[in-house]
């Protein structure tokens, strides 16, 4: 087992997933000797929403309560972050839990090694829960850094969460997360992460340092762009292969979205027909093909 505090040597891919049944379950899919260089990020995503009655479809307890056994049968033993970005900082379980405590309670009941992610400027209730778990776990935390960061003084804004979570650099690991800001220019997104690693304190001592993005497309419409296929430039990748190639103080490891968009909604199913699809990677290119509306002309 990989110690708390020991820097993680080899090269991990980590994509940054919405914790949904599509995407926990291709990665219980993945070959063995594929997750082996996999340092999965999953987001819980928020409840499902019943339109109708303009109500969530189910309540916190039960949109969480297989969380421990998904990422078991899923995942098993390996270490993944997990994130709650798109949950209110101080939302709570029936018995007033903090939500992402219960993730943790569930997933340590279920023998995972998960590490719980937070960032600057998270709730306070938020940073708490993260404190508490590393406490009892052991396995440190990430931190999720985005573009505004870079604002005003981060170093001491990360030296002071870093206090207050009770962890030292080397228990760490370091997400720089654009999300779908993403330049077009390989070299100028390269450009940017550069000055965004070289504005970090104690570049030798994180566990783990990432760079990532999501430049897919958060709309494919219009859809005749995409018939018979279409490619669309994989932003982030490209740009992550020009910064590996300018020999960093530090190499960082890679992470992206998938084939899908950051900029995600919730849309009433009742309104809209939606396309099939068909999107996979393709070297420096993701491959989209878009097929007629599924409601009108069914999934043959």
């Amino acid at each position: 087992m990989l110690a708390e505090d020991q820097t993680m040597e080899k090269t991990m891919y980590v994509p940054i997933l919405k914790w949904r049944q599509g995407e926990y379950l291709a990665v219980g899919r993945t070959r063995e000797t594929i997750k082996d260089w996999m340092y999965p990020l999953f987001e819980i995503p928020v409840e499902q929403w019943d339109f109708e009655n303009d109500a969530p479809a189910k309540s916190l307890d039960d949109h969480l309560k297989n969380v421990g056994k998904r990422l078991s049968t899923n995942w098993k033993k390996r270490r993944c972050l997990f994130d709650s970005p798109h949950l209110a900082g101080d939302d709570t379980m029936a018995n007033g839990d903090h939500h992402l405590a219960r993730v943790f309670d569930l997933a340590r009941a279920s023998a995972c090694q998960a590490i719980p992610v937070t960032g600057l400027g998270r709730h306070l209730v938020y940073q708490q829960a993260v404190a508490s778990i590393i406490v009892q776990d052991g396995r440190g935390c990430a931190l999720r850094l985005i573009p505004d960061d870079l604002e005003g003084n981060p170093s001491a804004k990360i030296d002071g969460l870093m206090h207050l979570l009770g962890v030292t650099p080397e228990q760490v690991d370091i997400v720089l997360d654009s999300a779908a800001d993403v330049a077009d220019s390989p070299t100028l997104q390269a450009s940017f992460w550069q000055a965004w690693i070289a504005g970090l304190p104690h570049m030798d001592r994180w566990r783990s340092l990432t760079v990532a993005g999501g430049s897919f497309p958060a709309s494919l419409n219009p859809s005749a762009g995409y018939r018979p296929h279409g490619d669309v430039h994989r932003r982030e990748w490209r740009g992550y292969t020009r910064l590996a190639a300018s020999a960093p103080q530090r190499q960082p490891w890679f992470g992206d979205y998938g084939c899908a968009s950051p900029q995600t909604e919730m849309m009433d199913p009742r309104l809209f027909d939606p396309n099939a699809k068909i999107k996979y990677t393709i070297d420096d290119q993701w491959r989209i093909i878009v097929g007629t509306q599924v409601k009108r002309n069914g999934r043959t």
